[in-house]
């Protein structure tokens, strides 16, 4: 495997490079820290209903249970090899992709071999399935008493009528129940190929040591023919499906979540990130934290420190969640769309669009001094299709412009839907 230079706004060290079965390899050297973090990444998440040329339909919940079964084979739990070697480890799944980590200041080839191994070499057995969907349906249940997952999926399920982002990531206890050993191998075999998987590395490695503890790794695994996973095109409406939920759950107070769902949707990579950063540089200015937006909020006594603004968007979906704890969700959710209704027609203010601004850029520039940050950020562009660091580059280039323009398209009250939750005998 040969490396190659990337370039990058910082000119950060990124080097890249593909062994011959296909497996892609991207190394952040950094010398002076002490950490490596590594981050092997799947181009398959929860959204992935689909898979292979003939549509292969996947369980709602099969990304989930195979992260689970891979940290289990017949030595037991591959948690203890990594904690036996001075490192730790975890994964995640999310709506597009599945990430598996380990992170050491010990010795990092033998963490990045059992890395490797674990994810590559899958264990199935029918037994060890039985045992695993009881303790995900336990998971299940227990997320079905959380009041932030319940309104955000309540929420998601106003906004989608068939799109899969609206189901629980990790299923439902019927969904598992349907899954067997040979359900988890063949979905393995879809989704976990070479040109379907990323390494990054990032911390005091030498490129060269990587290079060669991969290559041998991959020495014996035969070349990949297939394609990287494609995500197809969906039908899904411009407009929310419902305009509004109820859930009554025991909490203390009320809570609210407001959404507004993408539609402007696709276009290239650096297309997609620009839209990202505008929306998101549109939302903290107008109801993040230090905005006049929020401190009216707060003086009004509509909204406390749980209050919050997100955008999310990948190629295929995307949406806007903002709300929190209130105990007049009806007023909040009123104020709220004045906020931003006023914004498209009164403008923004030019010396706050500046600070916010510089604000995300000195966030971004302060997340390169973390190695799991690094390898998130590289791993991320890299199955986006995004150049390294490009995000600082768009930052800078957008104008309040951008922004209002940004909010005109986004900003559409057939596109919005809430979700309310009622304190139990309220």
């Amino acid at each position: 495997m040969k490396w190659e230079t990337l370039t990058n706004p910082l000119d950060e060290p990124v080097l890249t490079g593909r062994t011959a079965t296909g497996l892609r390899v991207i190394m952040n050297p950094r010398p002076d820290w002490v950490r490596t973090f590594a981050a092997f990444g799947v181009n398959f998440g929860s959204v992935d209903r689909v898979g292979g040329t003939d549509g292969e339909p996947v369980p709602e919940g099969l990304a989930h249970f195979l992260e689970h079964k891979l940290f289990e084979d017949e030595r037991g739990d591959v948690s203890d090899r990594f904690a036996a070697l001075g490192a730790s480890t975890n994964a995640m799944t999310g709506f597009t992709g599945t990430t598996y980590i380990s992170s050491t200041i010990a010795d990092p080839e033998p963490c990045l071999d059992l890395l490797l191994d674990f994810v590559q070499e899958p264990w199935f057995t029918d037994e060890l399935v039985e045992k695993e969907q009881g303790i995900i349906a336990q998971e299940i249940r227990m997320y079905d008493d959380d009041p932030d997952w319940r309104v955000f999926f309540g929420l998601l399920g106003c906004l989608y009528r068939s799109h899969p982002v609206k189901d629980n990531i990790a299923g439902s206890v019927e969904s598992i129940a349907e899954i067997d050993a040979a359900t988890l191998r063949h979905c393995y075999d879809l989704f976990y190929h070479p040109n379907n998987l990323c390494l990054v590395v990032s911390g005091p490695m030498d490129p060269e040591r990587v290079a060669a503890l991969v290559e041998r790794d991959q020495g014996d695994r035969p070349e990949d023919s297939r394609a990287a996973h494609q995500r197809g095109v969906s039908d899904e409406p411009r407009d929310a499906i419902e305009g509004r939920c109820a859930l009554t759950l025991p909490v203390s107070r009320p809570r609210l979540l407001m959404g507004i769902k993408e539609t402007v949707l696709g276009g290239s990579a650096r297309e997609q990130a620009r839209r990202k950063l505008a929306t998101r540089v549109a939302l903290d200015l107008l109801l993040g934290r230090s905005s006049p937006g929020f401190e009216s909020l707060y003086q009004e006594g509509l909204v406390d420190e749980s209050f919050g603004v997100s955008y999310s968007s990948e190629a295929g979906f995307g949406f806007t969640t903002l709300g929190g704890d209130t105990d007049e969700p009806e007023r909040l959710e009123q104020r709220i769309w004045e906020i931003l209704g006023r914004s498209r027609t009164g403008g923004l203010d030019v010396s706050a669009f500046e600070r916010v601004r510089n604000k995300l850029l000195g966030s971004m520039l302060r997340s390169l001094d973390s190695p799991e940050s690094v390898a998130y950020q590289l791993l991320n562009g890299a199955f986006r299709g995004e150049a390294p660091f490009e995000a600082l580059a768009i930052l800078d280039e957008l104008t309040p412009d951008d922004l209002l323009a940004r909010l005109e398209e986004h900003v559409r009250e057939e596109a919005r839907a809430v979700a309310v939750v009622h304190p139990t005998g309220g």
